[in-house]
């Protein structure tokens, strides 16, 4: 029953989760786990009282334990690009990376770390020095206070104009909140843990229209994935100072004010279907191409996905690279990726208002309802 429940309500395990552990005892059947779907927890709390079981103790929690983490539910990224893992600890896989300033839920504490969901809806865990928790509230305060968005080169925060002594450094895609009075040609910051600094002012601004974007014009989305090519390839990341393939799409959208899902699995779900031909004559540039192969059940598997970007060509981020780089789908082409064509299978348009393309806003504030 426990795995049909699991089948049922969990469609995808990195966005939600369900884990049950249950054995016998003396004193009646021990069940443990948690989920963060409040329906699949009402469902096996039902099939636990209808007297079908004898429950010597059911420890099963419904996610965010906000018992456990005395109403902390919310948090603040408080480090310039935050490393969030697969599994609790150090040396477990880099599952996705979240960016200073930017809201999570916490959900749990377990061994010293936390599991925590970004703004994407993807599930990882943090170790407690990347961020600062804090009860919804608190975090919603963050975000309604007089932030700036940091648009430049990575650069420091230091502690008085002009010194080297560096608070922080800092990447594109940061939020600070903004504090008075200015010097001359620098910005005075404030950090989520109420630590300050200061940046030169040029590379901040005000994000307002990047929180709630009206529009979204193709040759900009293009023109921002163009300005990060070189950059390189890194598993689980998605920072403009490496990234891996669908980082890469999903930052292009991040700076241009829009939420897509994580992976390249999940994003081609997203927006909407783009008929493949040969000639590639339905694609617009900006399209997202998929990549990958088929089971043996015959179901997709997508494991890449790039940016079209006209003439039959794409922009994308491949670990057989080594970074970001465009090639080309045609094979009169000098940089003709064979294996490429041989395995695109999809394509794709994302744009605002299609499912799975949502405000950075939106997608901050849902986290600290």
């Amino acid at each position: 029953m426990a795995d049909r429940i699991k089948a049922y309500y969990v469609a995808d395990g990195r966005v939600d989760r369900l884990e049950i552990a249950q054995r016998s005892t003396f004193k009646g059947l021990l069940v443990e786990g948690y989920t963060t779907i409040p329906a699949a927890y009402d469902s096996l709390q039902n099939i636990l009282s209808d007297g079908g079981f004898v429950v010597g103790k059911s420890d099963f929690r419904l996610l965010p334990d906000a018992a456990l983490l005395e109403g902390k539910t919310a948090g603040i990224i408080n480090v310039s690009v935050a490393n969030l893992r697969s599994r609790p600890g150090h040396s477990q896989e880099l599952a996705t990376q979240a960016l200073l300033g930017t809201p999570i839920q916490v959900l749990d504490y377990q061994g010293g770390w936390y599991l925590v969901r970004t703004p994407d809806r993807y599930i990882a865990w943090l170790e407690p020095g990347a961020f600062v928790a804090m009860k919804p509230a608190e975090a919603a305060n963050w975000l309604n206070g007089d932030l700036r968005l940091f648009t430049d080169s990575p650069a420091e925060a230091v502690t008085t104009p002009g010194s080297e002594d560096i608070v922080s450094n800092l990447v594109p895609g940061n939020l600070v909140r903004h504090r008075e009075p200015a010097e001359e040609n620098y910005a005075g910051v404030q950090f989520p843990d109420g630590g300050q600094g200061w940046v030169e002012s040029d590379p901040l601004y005000n994000p307002q229209e990047w929180l709630s974007p009206t529009s979204l014009e193709t040759e900009q989305l293009l023109r921002t994935a163009r300005g990060l090519k070189g950059r390189p390839y890194l598993w689980g990341g998605t920072s403009s100072i490496a990234m891996d393939c669908s980082g890469f799409t999903k930052m292009a959208y991040y700076f241009n004010g829009y939420v897509i899902p994580r992976d390249a699995s999940q994003q081609v779900n997203a927006g909407t279907e783009v008929e493949l031909t040969p000639d590639f004559g339905n694609l617009q540039p900006a399209d997202l191409l998929f990549f990958g192969r088929y089971r043996e059940d015959g179901s997709e598997k997508i494991t890449h996905v790039g940016f079209y970007t006209g003439d039959g060509r794409f922009l994308h981020a491949g670990a057989d690279n080594g970074r970001i780089m465009e090639q080309s789908l045609s094979p009169a082409a000098d940089d003709f990726a064979e294996h490429r064509l041989k395995s695109l299978l999809r394509a794709r348009r994302l744009s605002p208002g299609s499912p799975g393309v949502v405000p950075i806003g939106k997608a901050f504030s849902d986290l600290v309802q």
